[in-house]
């Protein structure tokens, strides 16, 4: 129950609607090093993602998981996507071992939604890497100096 950003060509999105995989909320129980096969038409509204083992083909891998604690009400999604591209981009270079910069990868992140926040006291940003063309991933990017 998550909305993203997007920095790069894939869109992911919201809180409603069902796709097979990992329910989005569990994506930070999970945390960094964790590979997803995002499929390339995934709509506006997303509750869950295919996490895959990252030895095999991936679209995506978190590298870090970022708490908003600015706030206890819902700081709209302007806020937090701004908190979110602030927030992700130094553990981006510690996870990767360059910056975003220099790299061949780009990120962006899943958002608290209004109904996440509400519902599950979901304040969870997941920071989400993926490669700046989109070609795909194998192996984890951490410590990769991509």
């Amino acid at each position: 129950m998550a909305s993203i950003a997007v920095l790069a060509v894939i869109t992911l999105g919201g809180c409603s609607g069902g796709k097979k995989g990992t329910p989005v909320l569990d994506l930070a129980k999970a945390g960094a090093g964790t590979c997803l096969n995002v499929p390339d038409k995934l709509g506006d509204n997303v509750t869950s993602l295919p996490v895959v083992d990252c030895k095999t083909v991936h679209t995506h891998e978190i590298f870090a998981v970022i708490k908003y604690t600015t706030s206890d009400v819902f700081p709209g999604n302007q806020k937090l996507d701004s908190f979110a591209t602030a927030g992700c981009i130094q553990p981006f270079e510690a996870f990767v071992g360059t910056s975003n910069f220099d790299s061949t990868l780009t990120f962006t992140w899943l958002t608290p939604t209004l109904t996440s926040w509400n519902d599950h006291k979901d304040r969870d940003v997941l920071c989400v890497l993926q490669d700046k063309n989109s070609a795909p991933l194998t192996g984890t990017m951490k410590d990769s100096h991509r």
